[in-house]
């Protein structure tokens, strides 16, 4: 049966900010580095289940790989502690690297997702939250490297630049 695996992405823009990493454009963002370089800046999390069961790093590294199957949807989201507070990270694009061929995803595409974020527990009270997200559709076997860019916004919705850094899918 296919699913919907959810990859949320914790972006820690206040270190970006106080490292003083110059960031960059649209079309030429500022690299966050790989692996233990990007750890300090970016979490990725899923569900336990989709974690790649050979992988040494485990949740909330920079370079989640995670286990798909042929039919599977990946659907990635961005956030910042905070968000909206002082700054906020914004999905800018996702775009596969490398792929095997035939290739093992689709060319992620923006999604508007709408989400009922409740107000106080145990009360119905809720606001609806417009979001851009990426979905991606798990299409054959083999591992792709992607990019993932983004840009920091501050309240007055400002650019304080844009960042990528590179993970992977790795298909059954």
């Amino acid at each position: 049966m296919a699913k919907t695996i959810n990859i949320l992405s914790v972006i820690d823009v206040e270190t970006i900010l106080a490292k003083n990493l110059k960031g960059g454009t649209a079309t030429s963002p500022t690299s966050l580095g790989s692996n233990d370089d990007s750890d300090i800046y970016v979490y990725m999390i899923t569900s336990r289940g989709y974690i790649d069961s050979k992988e040494h790093n485990g949740r909330a590294s920079s370079e989640l790989e995670i286990d798909a199957n042929v039919g599977d949807t990946i659907q990635w989201e961005l956030t910042c502690p905070g968000s909206g507070l002082q700054h906020n990270a914004i999905i800018a694009g996702i775009t596969p690297g490398f792929q095997p061929n035939p290739p093992s995803i689709s060319v992620p595409v923006s999604v508007v997702t709408y989400r009922n974020i409740y107000d106080t527990a145990g009360s119905s009270g809720y606001q609806v939250v417009k979001q851009t997200d990426y979905n991606s559709n798990v299409l054959a076997s083999g591992t792709t490297q992607y990019s993932i860019t983004f840009q920091i916004m501050d309240n007055s919705g400002n650019s304080l630049g844009y960042y990528f850094w590179d993970p992977f899918v790795k298909v059954n």
